[in-house]
Protein backbone atom coordinates (compact mmCIF):
# COMPACT_ATOMS: atom_id res chain seq x y z
CA UNK A 1 0.00 0.00 0.00
CA UNK A 2 2.79 2.02 0.59
CA UNK A 3 4.02 2.08 -2.72
CA UNK A 4 1.02 2.80 -4.40
CA UNK A 5 1.09 5.86 -2.43
CA UNK A 6 4.32 6.92 -3.45
CA UNK A 7 4.19 5.95 -6.74
CA UNK A 8 0.86 8.06 -7.10
CA UNK A 9 2.39 10.87 -5.33
CA UNK A 10 5.44 10.79 -7.58
CA UNK A 11 2.92 10.53 -10.59
CA UNK A 12 1.43 13.70 -9.81
CA UNK A 13 4.31 15.01 -8.89
CA UNK A 14 5.52 15.22 -12.42
CA UNK A 15 2.18 15.78 -14.26
CA UNK A 16 2.13 19.26 -11.93
CA UNK A 17 5.96 19.94 -13.24
CA UNK A 18 4.78 18.74 -17.12
CA UNK A 19 1.80 21.04 -16.58
CA UNK A 20 4.01 24.49 -15.19
CA UNK A 21 6.78 23.61 -17.80
CA UNK A 22 3.86 23.74 -20.37
CA UNK A 23 2.57 27.11 -18.97
CA UNK A 24 5.74 28.72 -19.38
CA UNK A 25 6.11 27.63 -23.24
CA UNK A 26 3.38 29.92 -24.23
CA UNK A 27 5.27 31.30 -27.60
CA UNK A 28 6.46 27.98 -29.22
CA UNK A 29 4.25 25.24 -27.79
CA UNK A 30 6.88 22.88 -28.14
CA UNK A 31 7.88 23.58 -31.34
CA UNK A 32 11.57 23.33 -32.78
CA UNK A 33 13.35 26.52 -32.91
CA UNK A 34 16.03 27.36 -35.76
CA UNK A 35 18.28 30.62 -35.68
CA UNK A 36 19.35 32.23 -38.48
CA UNK A 37 21.96 34.51 -37.18
CA UNK A 38 20.54 36.19 -33.37
CA UNK A 39 16.97 36.17 -34.88
CA UNK A 40 14.68 33.06 -33.68
CA UNK A 41 12.42 31.24 -35.87
CA UNK A 42 9.39 29.16 -34.75
CA UNK A 43 7.57 27.47 -37.90
CA UNK A 44 8.91 28.89 -40.20
CA UNK A 45 7.72 32.52 -38.32
CA UNK A 46 10.55 35.36 -36.85
CA UNK A 47 10.13 35.74 -33.45
CA UNK A 48 10.48 39.59 -32.36
CA UNK A 49 12.61 40.15 -29.90
CA UNK A 50 10.30 39.84 -26.28
CA UNK A 51 9.09 36.40 -27.53
CA UNK A 52 12.40 35.36 -28.46
CA UNK A 53 13.73 36.45 -24.48
CA UNK A 54 10.65 34.65 -23.33
CA UNK A 55 11.66 31.33 -25.11
CA UNK A 56 14.62 31.14 -22.83
CA UNK A 57 13.10 32.74 -19.61
CA UNK A 58 12.94 29.17 -17.96
CA UNK A 59 15.45 26.97 -19.48
CA UNK A 60 15.80 23.88 -17.39
CA UNK A 61 14.79 25.59 -14.61
CA UNK A 62 17.21 28.47 -15.10
CA UNK A 63 16.68 31.73 -16.78
CA UNK A 64 18.69 32.25 -19.52
CA UNK A 65 17.39 35.29 -21.32
CA UNK A 66 20.39 37.42 -19.88
CA UNK A 67 22.36 35.37 -21.47
CA UNK A 68 20.34 35.12 -24.48
CA UNK A 69 20.79 39.59 -24.71
CA UNK A 70 24.35 39.24 -24.11
CA UNK A 71 25.34 35.92 -26.46
CA UNK A 72 22.96 38.63 -29.06
CA UNK A 73 24.55 41.96 -28.27
CA UNK A 74 27.66 39.90 -28.86
CA UNK A 75 26.90 38.72 -32.18
CA UNK A 76 25.84 41.84 -33.53
CA UNK A 77 28.50 43.67 -32.38
CA UNK A 78 31.40 40.95 -34.01
CA UNK A 79 29.23 42.12 -37.25
CA UNK A 80 29.38 45.54 -36.85
CA UNK A 81 32.83 45.22 -36.10
CA UNK A 82 33.44 43.26 -39.13
CA UNK A 83 31.34 45.06 -41.84
CA UNK A 84 32.44 48.15 -40.42
CA UNK A 85 36.25 47.19 -40.58
CA UNK A 86 36.31 46.20 -44.29
CA UNK A 87 34.21 49.30 -45.13
CA UNK A 88 37.06 51.38 -43.30
CA UNK A 89 39.68 49.55 -44.81
CA UNK A 90 38.28 49.83 -48.32
CA UNK A 91 37.87 53.76 -48.01
CA UNK A 92 41.08 53.64 -46.76
CA UNK A 93 42.73 51.96 -49.65
CA UNK A 94 40.96 54.06 -52.51
CA UNK A 95 42.13 57.30 -50.29
CA UNK A 96 45.89 56.36 -49.98
CA UNK A 97 45.49 55.28 -53.55
CA UNK A 98 44.35 58.65 -54.20
CA UNK A 99 47.25 60.05 -52.10
CA UNK A 100 49.71 58.14 -53.87
CA UNK A 101 49.25 59.18 -56.85
CA UNK A 102 48.81 62.91 -56.59
CA UNK A 103 51.61 62.80 -54.51
CA UNK A 104 53.57 61.38 -57.18
CA UNK A 105 52.15 63.48 -59.85
CA UNK A 106 52.76 66.42 -57.42
CA UNK A 107 56.60 65.17 -57.32
CA UNK A 108 57.34 64.91 -60.53
CA UNK A 109 55.97 68.30 -61.24
CA UNK A 110 57.89 70.03 -58.78
CA UNK A 111 54.93 71.35 -56.87
CA UNK A 112 54.49 70.81 -52.94
CA UNK A 113 52.93 67.68 -52.28
CA UNK A 114 51.90 67.87 -48.46
CA UNK A 115 47.96 67.78 -48.93
CA UNK A 116 48.24 64.37 -50.52
CA UNK A 117 50.82 63.01 -47.98
CA UNK A 118 47.88 64.02 -45.69
CA UNK A 119 45.36 62.05 -47.40
CA UNK A 120 48.06 58.98 -48.37
CA UNK A 121 48.82 58.53 -44.02
CA UNK A 122 45.41 58.94 -43.30
CA UNK A 123 44.35 56.00 -45.69
CA UNK A 124 47.21 54.13 -44.47
CA UNK A 125 46.27 54.79 -41.02
CA UNK A 126 42.10 54.34 -41.85
CA UNK A 127 43.27 51.02 -43.75
CA UNK A 128 45.58 49.58 -40.82
CA UNK A 129 42.41 51.17 -38.11
CA UNK A 130 39.72 48.86 -40.52
CA UNK A 131 41.81 46.10 -40.77
CA UNK A 132 42.46 45.61 -36.82
CA UNK A 133 38.42 45.77 -36.65
CA UNK A 134 37.72 42.78 -39.27
CA UNK A 135 40.18 40.88 -37.20
CA UNK A 136 38.48 41.38 -34.16
CA UNK A 137 34.92 41.09 -35.52
CA UNK A 138 35.82 37.52 -37.02
CA UNK A 139 36.19 35.78 -33.67
CA UNK A 140 33.64 37.68 -32.37
CA UNK A 141 30.85 36.17 -34.55
CA UNK A 142 32.02 32.82 -34.16
CA UNK A 143 32.21 32.72 -30.57
CA UNK A 144 29.27 33.99 -29.88
CA UNK A 145 27.00 32.09 -32.89
CA UNK A 146 28.30 29.38 -30.63
CA UNK A 147 27.29 30.43 -27.65
CA UNK A 148 23.76 30.93 -29.39
CA UNK A 149 24.02 27.39 -30.82
CA UNK A 150 24.17 26.49 -27.59
CA UNK A 151 21.32 27.87 -26.24
CA UNK A 152 18.88 26.46 -29.02
CA UNK A 153 20.12 23.37 -28.55
CA UNK A 154 19.58 23.15 -24.88
CA UNK A 155 16.06 24.68 -25.64
CA UNK A 156 15.25 21.84 -28.36
CA UNK A 157 16.23 19.06 -25.95
CA UNK A 158 12.84 18.22 -24.13
CA UNK A 159 11.40 15.31 -22.36
CA UNK A 160 8.20 14.02 -23.11
CA UNK A 161 5.86 11.62 -20.80
CA UNK A 162 2.89 10.22 -22.09
CA UNK A 163 0.43 7.25 -23.10
CA UNK A 164 1.10 5.12 -25.44
CA UNK A 165 -0.49 1.98 -27.00
CA UNK A 166 1.82 -0.26 -24.84
CA UNK A 167 1.62 1.78 -21.63
CA UNK A 168 3.36 4.75 -20.14
CA UNK A 169 5.79 5.87 -22.30
CA UNK A 170 8.93 8.76 -22.26
CA UNK A 171 11.01 10.48 -24.92
CA UNK A 172 13.94 12.60 -25.29
CA UNK A 173 13.74 15.19 -28.12
CA UNK A 174 16.75 16.88 -29.44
Amino acid sequence: MKRHIILLLIVFMGIGAMAQNAAQEPVTNGKPMKMLGSMVYVDGKKLDKENAVACFASLDGVDRSADYLKYRAGYKTGLGLTIGGASLAVVGFGSAFYGFVTALAKGLAGEDALGSEIVLYSGVTAMAVGGACFVAGIPTICVYKTRLNRLKKAYNLSLQVGASSNGLSMAIRF
